[in-house]
């Protein structure tokens, strides 16, 4: 009977899980899995006020866009800089993944990176919640990547997750639904396309930020090169000012995405550092997992497990384990009360007893 009235639940007021990320947003519903993926780009008519398109749309217009057109992120680091474009994409994708059936107003969950002040968590809710969920809360980012990546947060057993996103990476070490050891990194896949951009730049080339993404997905890695690699590309050379097309190596992409690979590491070997002997020998054997957009970097996961001596593989999925790790914490009331910000020690005892937890506090 609870099974078939949580079924009907679902279908008529979905449960949401929205990893409302720098580069992309995705909307992931339990039962369907994720039903949108869009970069999380805005286009409007700087005359009328007018939002044009979102999405895959609007980064289409970007760098190609007439001079009325004005294309925005709504996130920059992490964190909200446009808080109307970021309600209005995030009102138009949730209608846009669920249009297709009549419903309830979601319930829903968005995930917040570890830098993010208070301030930025409210407003990241009052977005989403402006944009009509019936029931709308936050959870960290890093724990909902380690859900999504199927690790057990629950367990006793210290695992480590590193969720490289666009504007932000979070390092998290994770126990009974708690974080033991956390850092926050204002660095992610915008810092690497932005190096790419300027080491371009001292070669008298200039592209722009798409190409610089093709390249990083095509050639950039971390560690040791295996083989050069070419790709050609479309720019405007310095020399003769003009439109012409150049052959880039695989080197020269490494070198520019180097710096920010180290900074990613230093803050992994940091957190280890600063890690309890107990909770370091059950992340010899639980080891590193990497989630998001970086993780899929060339040669990262072997870098990370060479220099840090812990074994380090890639999530499944993981560029949307964020998202799916939302959805499926929304689904668990005993995961939710365990991992949501609560305002008080009272709050979180009293939400504990009506979902039939036993929890103690001392003094």
């Amino acid at each position: 009977m609870s099974a078939l009235l949580s079924s009907i639940r679902s279908t008529l007021s979905p449960e949401i899980g929205l990893d409302l990320g720098t580069a992309n947003t995705v909307v992931y519903e339990r039962g369907a899995g994720v039903i949108v993926s869009e970069p999380s780009v805005v286009a409007y008519n700087t005359r009328t006020d007018e939002i044009v398109a979102i999405g895959h749309a609007a980064k289409e217009m970007e760098g190609r866009a007439p001079e009325r057109i004005r294309v925005v992120r709504p996130l920059q680091r992490g964190t909200i800089s446009d808080f109307r474009a970021a309600q209005t994409m995030v009102a138009r994708l949730v209608d846009r993944a669920l249009a297709s059936r009549p419903r309830l107003v979601p319930r829903l969950v968005a995930c917040i990176p570890g830098c993010a002040t208070d301030i930025e968590c409210k407003a990241v809710e009052q977005a989403v919640r402006a944009a009509g969920a019936r029931y709308t809360t936050y959870v960290p980012q890093a724990l909902a990547a380690a859900v999504g990546a199927g690790l057990d947060v629950m367990s006793l057993r210290a695992q480590m997750i590193v969720n490289i996103g666009g504007g932000t990476t979070e390092i998290a070490i994770i126990g009974t639904a708690g974080i033991i050891r956390m850092s926050s990194l204002q660095l992610g896949g915008d810092f690497f396309d932005h190096a790419i951009v300027q080491k371009l730049r001292t070669q008298r080339f200039i592209i722009g930020a798409q190409t610089a993404e093709r390249l990083k997905l095509e050639l950039g890695y971390a560690g040791r090169a295996h083989g050069e690699r070419f790709t050609t590309i479309n720019g405007i050379d310095q020399n003769v000012m003009a439109p012409r097309s150049r052959d880039i190596s695989s080197a020269l992409i490494g070198e520019a995405m180097e710096e920010g690979i180290e900074h990613i590491l230093r803050a992994v070997r940091a957190v280890l550092e600063r890690t309890p002997p107990d909770v370091a020998s059950d992340l010899i054997e639980s080891g590193i997992t990497l989630a998001g957009g970086g993780a899929l970097i060339a040669g990262l996961a072997a870098e990370i497990g060479a220099r840090t001596n812990v074994p380090t593989v890639v999530a499944p999925n993981a560029l949307t384990c964020v998202a799916l790790g939302a959805g499926e914490i929304l689904g668990s009331a005993t995961l939710l009360e365990r991992v949501r910000p609560h305002a008080d020690r009272v709050t979180r005892w009293y939400q504990s007893l009506r979902i039939g937890m036993r929890e103690s506090f001392s003094p």
